[in-house]
């Protein structure tokens, strides 16, 4: 195992370039952690460097005899462990250099592993459940707690108080799942030991069985038949939601970030967001109306179908930079926002009792898609882009209410 240097491969917002520090075991695995320096990529050097990784900068000295520290910090805790025979992983190296106390709090941890997360909706799921974690704790006076002081009562007592947020019961599952993610991943770092792993006598939450959210036909031909004047964002939005529905319920973010360029030869072929997978639909009448008013409110050179999102965010689609994948999440968190706002409206006009968001578009096309095709659950399975036909039962068994109501009818009626 072996530290060293290395240079972002990706600018960050200010046009420069993060060093890192790069742990890195003899099976390739390796993690990363900032060293706080940005600097041009022509000013950086990782090999034949004689310790000076950093050149042609003003503060050239100060900065590689500071990154020299900083990673003698590293390979001492690895000469340390090599001394003791003791195999560790890159995220124990770089917790035992950065930390000087034995066992980590949870708050000190969860922390640890949120600087480390790349992703930002990975990033905000944790930070969510930490703030939800602090606010238990001072409630209840526990102070800064450590993996060891952990127990069921702690545990079931954080449960109770997410429920008394009115939190529901998945959500409360998912904050527990994320603190049993931190014993889990502290254990395989061996920053404690299988012996701590309190799990196996708490009893994780159930999650309730609900009912999934969706519009009937008769809703649907409500929804549609309101009318708003062209190029407002209310009739934006409800072309969005039929965009989606058409497209076989694509979630949000995919239609937010269709291109012109996509639709070509009757058809509109992107990939999927989420999976990578590649959707191909035939351009339908329907999808032919929505496109039209799209059309007639387009924006003089503008690339994007749906004029909502800028074209500078749309392109971080892809990015795996952090600091542009956490700018375009957080657009597509608010543009998503904005359309439910003005949905919530539509549903309002309509007269229809659900609250309405962008995701029903996804379950009302399963719903009716199922019984349109005469249950053949294959067609629904690749219209969604499921990897199986189980994930699209389990789906499909959330939605369908009227189909058991009509078969129980036809039984009990004698």
């Amino acid at each position: 195992m072996k530290a060293a240097l290395e240079l972002s491969s990706k600018k960050n917002s200010n046009g420069l370039y993060e060093i890192y520090i790069r742990v890195q075991d003899n099976l390739g695995k390796k993690k990363r952690i900032k060293v706080n320096y940005a600097i041009a990529k022509n000013q950086f050097k990782s090999k034949n460097h004689n310790l000076s990784w950093v050149r042609n900068h003003p503060n050239a000295k100060k900065i590689n005899a500071d990154l020299k520290l900083q990673l003698d910090e590293y390979n001492d805790v690895l000469l340390i462990s090599a001394t003791q025979k003791k195999a560790v992983t890159p995220e124990y190296v770089i917790y035992k250099t950065n930390k000087t106390i034995e066992i980590p709090t949870i708050k000190q941890y969860f922390e640890l592993k949120i600087g480390q997360m790349l992703e930002y909706n990975q990033r905000k799921g944790y930070v969510q459940v930490l703030n939800n974690w602090l606010k238990y704790t001072k409630e209840k006076k526990l102070g800064d707690l450590d993996f060891k002081q952990i127990d069921v009562q702690i545990l079931k007592g954080f449960e109770n108080f997410l429920y008394k947020k009115g939190l529901s019961s998945g959500t409360v599952y998912g904050n527990l799942k994320r603190v049993r993610s931190c014993f889990n991943m502290a254990i395989k770092e061996q920053i404690i030991s299988v012996g701590d792993y309190i799990f196996r006598a708490y009893t994780m939450p159930k999650v309730k069985a609900t009912q999934k959210e969706k519009l009937t036909v008769e809703e649907l031909k409500l929804f549609i038949s309101q009318h708003y004047e062209d190029g407002t964002l209310i009739k934006t939005a409800q072309q969005v939601f039929l965009l989606a529905f058409n497209l076989a319920g694509v979630r949000i973010e995919d239609v937010l970030t269709l291109k012109w360029e996509n639709v070509k030869n009757e058809r509109i072929e992107y990939v999927m967001v989420k999976t990578g997978a590649i959707n191909s639909f035939q351009i339908t009448p329907q999808i032919k109306n929505i496109l039209d008013y799209f059309k007639s409110i387009k924006l003089e050179n503008s690339k994007l179908i749906v004029p909502l999102l800028s074209e500078d965010i749309a392109n971080l689609k892809s990015s795996k930079d952090e600091v542009e994948n956490e700018k375009y999440k957080k657009e597509i968190g608010r543009k998503t926002s904005l359309v439910n706002k003005f949905l919530k409206k539509i549903g309002e006009d309509a007269v229809i009792d659900k609250k309405i968001s962008t995701h029903i578009a996804r379950h009302t096309f399963a719903s009716i898609a199922i019984k349109k095709s005469n249950g053949d659950i294959n067609f629904v399975q690749n219209a969604l882009k499921h990897s199986n036909a189980k994930i699209t039962q389990i789906y499909l068994a959330s939605l369908d209410n009227d189909s058991m109501d009509s078969k129980m009818n036809d039984v009990t009626s004698y």
